[in-house]
């Protein structure tokens, strides 16, 4: 939960730079990638948490394996789902409001039961201590993209 929140603070300090871009980098600017680290977040709690513990069926995935033993996601390989992609402007506003409400859900995911799970494309289901390893990894991909925009 402290990389977590130190991954937040870092997103946050980000944000009067929204604008921001690097077509070498990223198609997406830089408030694009924080809005998507933080809607990725918040929408797998919010799933997480409506989720029935007792359907949670642990399965092996290599997908899955790979990205939490290397801790890293590769770039370029995957575009993000439909869902979890910005709908509206994004605005210095959204972004600190989001930020805040993912503050309040990761204090929230650590008070689940550890079975609660969300499903991912990829990995399939993800109970809450897998899912601790996932934000970490999903937005330290994203920090990295902005570290490499603002170079």
């Amino acid at each position: 939960m402290e990389k977590i929140a130190k991954q937040l603070a870092e997103l946050s300090a980000n944000i009067s730079q929204l604008d921001r871009q690097n077509v070498t980098v990223s198609n997406a600017s830089i408030g694009w990638q924080i809005d998507h680290s933080l809607r990725v977040m918040n929408q797998i709690i919010a799933a997480l948490i409506r989720s029935n513990p007792d359907e949670y069926k642990p399965k092996f995935n290599w997908r899955k394996a790979y990205v939490f033993l290397t801790k890293r996601i590769p770039r370029g390989k995957v575009n993000a789902p439909k869902g979890i992609l910005p709908t509206e402007e994004i605005t210095e506003s959204s972004l600190h409001s989001a930020i805040e409400l993912a503050k309040e859900n990761i204090l929230l995911l650590g008070n689940c039961n550890p079975n609660h799970f969300f499903v991912h494309p990829f990995f399939g289901q993800v109970n809450v201590r897998e899912t601790f390893v996932f934000i970490e990894v999903h937005t330290e991909h994203h920090l990295k993209i902005i570290r490499d925009i603002c170079r």
